[in-house]
C-alpha cells in the first residue's frame, strides 16, 4: 500500500507539472499572438497553432464578439470551401476570421473569397497565399466575457498587463487546486488504509 501511495504522489506531481506547462504555454502564445494589428510574419504559433480573438460581429452567431479561436497555421492549399479561415488584411491592418465561400486556382495562385456569416456581401479582396494564416479549428464562445475583460480600453487587442495578472491568477489557482487534490487523495488513502486494519 505504501508503494501505491508513493506512486500516486509522483503521479500527482507529474500532473501538476503538465498542467502548469500547459497554462504557461497558453499564456505565452496568447501573449505573443497578434489579435488585431500586425503582419502575418509576426504571427506566433506553438506546435503549428495560434490563438486569435474575434473583435467584430461579422461572424455572428457562429463566433461571438471577443471569442477565442484556435487556428491551425497551414498552407492555403489545405483550406476548403466552408472552412473558417484567418487571414491578414493589409487594407484594415488586422487579422480577419471569415468563412471561405469560394476557392479558385491551384498551387501558388490559389485565391479564396471570404465572407463573414453575418455580412450581407463577400469580402472585396480575395485571400492569397501571402495573406493566409490558417484554419480555425475550435472556437470558445464562452471565453468571450473573460477575453473582453482582458482587452485594452480602445478594443485594439489584449492588454498585456491585464493578461499577465490573469495568467498569474490562473497559475496560482491551478497550483493551489492541485496541492489540495494531492492532499485529499493522500488523506483518503490513509483513512482507507486505517479502516482496513493494515
Amino acid at each position: 500500500m505504501d508503494g501505491f501511495i508513493t506512486f500516486l504522489k509522483k503521479a500527482v506531481d507529474v500532473l501538476i507539472v503538465v498542467i502548469l506547462i500547459a497554462v504557461a504555454a497558453s499564456v505565452i502564445i496568447t501573449y505573443a499572438a497578434k489579435t488585431k494589428s500586425g503582419s502575418k510574419t509576426a504571427q506566433t504559433s506553438v506546435f503549428g497553432y495560434t490563438p486569435t480573438v474575434t473583435l467584430t460581429g461579422s461572424m455572428l452567431p457562429t463566433i461571438q464578439i471577443n471569442a477565442l479561436s484556435i487556428v491551425k497555421c497551414c498552407d492555403i492549399s489545405e483550406a476548403r470551401t466552408g472552412d473558417i479561415i484567418v487571414y491578414y488584411s493589409a487594407e484594415r491592418d488586422m487579422n480577419i476570421i471569415h468563412r471561405a465561400v469560394e476557392i479558385t486556382g491551384e498551387g501558388d495562385s490559389i485565391s479564396i473569397i471570404t465572407k463573414g456569416d453575418n455580412n450581407a456581401a463577400a469580402d472585396s479582396v480575395p485571400v492569397t497565399k501571402s495573406s493566409f494564416i490558417g484554419i480555425a479549428k475550435v472556437t470558445f464562445n464562452r471565453a468571450a466575457p473573460v477575453v473582453e475583460k482582458l482587452l485594452r480600453e480602445d478594443g485594439s487587442g489584449l492588454d498585456q498587463g491585464k493578461l499577465l495578472i490573469g495568467a498569474a491568477a490562473v497559475f496560482l489557482a491551478v497550483l493551489v487546486a492541485m496541492e489540495l487534490i494531492k492532499y485529499l487523495i493522500i488523506l483518503i488513502l490513509k483513512l482507507f488504509k486505517s479502516g482496513h486494519g493494515e
